[in-house]
């Protein structure tokens, strides 16, 4: 004779899902959702990668971003272009991300282009700017 096999019940599945996030780091506070904080800290890790320099850019304005990025590029010896290349990937990938967590409304996600845009903007002035080695007032 066969016992019928029990379904868990929608609690024990909620714990159990809530258990899988938690672990693989995808559940609570620290996760972020919001496309801009998003996005610094892709190019906080891009601008860090062997962990040596750790750079905090929350509070950072898309003008220093812009310098700090173009410092970087050259030292990798990256032109403009294919810095602005590299920030394409971390661009899509919180599109993709935020829009995955439902926080990408309309307004954020024109606020995130527009911060992006403002990065951007200010790249050819920190490239020339190094070209003619006269950035020390900037």
């Amino acid at each position: 004779m066969q016992h019928p096999q029990t379904l868990p019940s929608p609690l024990k599945i909620a714990a159990e899902i809530d258990a899988a996030l938690a672990e693989s780091g995808l559940a609570g506070p620290q996760v972020e959702r919001e496309p801009i904080p998003l996005y610094l800290s892709f190019i906080e890790d891009m601008l860090d990668v062997d962990g040596a320099n750790r750079v905090h850019l929350k509070q950072v304005s898309p003008r220093d971003i812009a310098k700090l990025l173009s410092q970087w590029a050259q030292s990798q010896g990256l032109t403009q272009a294919g810095l602005i290349q590299a920030l394409a990937e971390p661009k899509q990938e919180v599109l993709l991300l935020c829009g995955a967590h439902g926080t990408l409304t309309e307004m954020k996600q024109r606020k995130f282009l527009n911060f992006h845009q403002q990065i951007v903007d200010f790249m050819p002035l920190f490239f020339s700017l190094v070209k003619t080695g006269n950035n020390k007032g900037l």
